[in-house]
């Protein structure tokens, strides 16, 4: 007999989208000056891209005025904590803060680039909140340029090709001594334009391709 298998009901996952959605947006360079707010605090962070580079300049559109389509999704959790805060030492700050630090270290993206939601929420729903928003906004670095949010690769893994995000936005240290990718920005363009059009067009957020 086939396993029964349990579903989170689609009002629970609309609600969360709702709240997500009233959310306060905060510029990337205001980090530290929120630290007490979010320290503490686990659960499920937003990054929006809103300047210049090329191959974003979709996303670039579709923020002009408001913190619409993310650029990525992430969780900050700690498998100890079953509430939304207390005493944890990384949480949202921590993530946040190592994300910061990534976009620091390349070429040609700046923090001042980047502004910022968070979903504060309790640690069992942390994992799940993530999905459910990932598979919603489908972030271009959560989907076609991954590896924004990898570590150094461990032990016998230092072979390994540099991922998508390291190639495109050069200058990690740990990603400068892997091998290239052969992808280039050229042949990822009409890809990530496409797929953000898509989005643009399902969640209502401003179009490129609507200019008058």
């Amino acid at each position: 007999m086939p396993l029964e298998v349990f579903q989170a009901p689609p009002t629970l996952r609309d609600q969360l989208i709702e709240f997500q959605a009233r959310q306060h947006c905060y510029p990337l360079t205001e980090l530290e000056e929120l630290k007490e707010e979010l320290a503490g605090y686990v659960g499920v962070y937003l990054l929006y891209y809103r300047r210049e580079f090329p191959l974003y300049s979709t996303i670039t559109y579709a923020n002009q005025n408001s913190c619409c389509l993310p650029i990525y999704i992430g969780k900050a959790e700690n498998p100890g904590k079953r509430t939304g805060k207390g005493t944890i030492t990384g949480g949202l700050i921590g993530r946040l803060r190592e994300h910061r630090n990534s976009i620091r270290q390349v070429n040609n993206l700046d923090v001042a680039d980047f502004n910022f939601t968070v979903v504060a929420m309790s640690v069992d729903l942390v994992a799940w909140g993530e999905s459910v928003l990932i598979r919603h906004f489908q972030p271009v670095w959560c989907s076609i340029i991954s590896g924004f949010g990898i570590h150094a690769p461990g032990k016998g893994r230092g072979l390994q090709m540099r991922s998508l995000w390291d190639e495109i936005h050069s200058g990690r240290s740990f990603a400068t001594t892997l091998p290239p990718n052969p992808i280039t920005i050229s042949s990822l363009q009409p890809q990530v334009n496409q797929h953000c059009q898509n989005l643009c067009l399902r969640l209502g957020c401003p179009c490129l391709g609507e200019r008058g």
